[in-house]
């Protein structure tokens, strides 16, 4: 039996919570650079770990999905640069006239 009864409270809170930290680090130029370098760089440093076929496959799509990533983001960045990449306001409002 769950003795913590939330109803998916702590679910809505920590994805608010996330929506908060995407929309800050991507308005920040600098830290939109380090997420950018440690997003493709991270599965790179996977090639030097372990030897295997399949590990290299798995780590090439990783590769190609942090790029194809870090360009979506930076297009988009560069097409509104001052409007917030998640907008969470529609989500935040909807969920505070649910609780009411």
């Amino acid at each position: 039996m769950e003795i913590f009864v939330d109803g998916g409270l702590f679910e809505v809170i920590l994805a608010v919570a996330f929506g908060y930290a995407i929309n800050f680090i991507f308005l920040k130029k600098y830290l939109l650079v380090i997420f950018s370098g440690i997003a493709v760089l991270s599965p790179v440093a996977l090639l030097f770990l372990n030897e295997s076929e399949l590990r290299h496959w798995l780590e090439s799509v990783c590769i190609i999905n942090a790029i194809l990533l870090v360009i979506l983001l930076w297009r988009q960045r560069i097409e509104f640069p001052n409007r917030p990449l998640f907008d969470i306001e529609k989500f935040k409002q909807k969920f505070l006239s649910k609780r009411k």
